[in-house]
């Protein structure tokens, strides 16, 4: 592999049907898909080079589709422990596509184990281990893990999310991170 521009599929897993994050009768009554935007996810594109090709799918607004796999170079996946359930079945899935996949987020955070059939994991925050997963993808390493030191990652600092990545009229809210 050569540095240069990538095809990167992000997907934000669904949450379980009884999760804190599923209040649809609400989403209704404006018209949306869903409560809240993956803020860390877009929050992730932005610390991906700009010559990368980035696109994102939430499975809690969107289906994901075979040709969205297909398009990609690499998938990413993140979140939290009330989507694990899809989000295990997404590394399976993506790897059935012949995809390599890097995962991050709370729950990969809290049980790496449980993700360990990931190719690249992301350990606590993002910003300080991004480039090195951009660096080790561009020499054309296909599995590593990147853990940020604890308590060390000034999220006051980081890039504003990549809200372009978004469909804003399937949220009922977007939040600032």
């Amino acid at each position: 592999m050569m540095a240069g521009s990538w095809r990167i599929l992000m997907i934000y897993p669904r949450f379980i049907s009884n999760s804190f994050w599923n209040y649809t009768e609400a989403c209704k009554l404006v018209g949306a898909r869903y409560p809240a935007a993956p803020l860390g996810l877009i929050t992730v594109a932005a610390l991906l080079p700009q010559t990368w090709d980035i696109r994102l799918v939430n499975r809690n607004t969107e289906e994901l589709t075979d040709a969205d796999l297909d398009w990609a170079d690499l998938v990413m996946i993140g979140g939290m422990l009330n989507q694990q359930p899809d989000f295990l079945y997404l590394i399976e899935l993506a790897h059935l596509h012949g995809k390599p996949v890097c995962v991050g987020g709370p729950d990969v955070s809290s049980s790496p184990h449980l993700y360990a059939a990931a190719d690249f994991q992301v350990i606590g925050e993002a910003e300080h281990v991004m480039k090195d997963l951009v660096a080790a993808w561009e020499r054309g390493e296909w599995s590593g893990v990147f853990t940020a030191e604890k308590f060390k990652t000034d999220v006051t600092q980081s890039p504003l999310p990549r809200y372009d990545l978004l469909k804003l009229d399937h949220y009922l809210y977007i939040g600032v991170q």
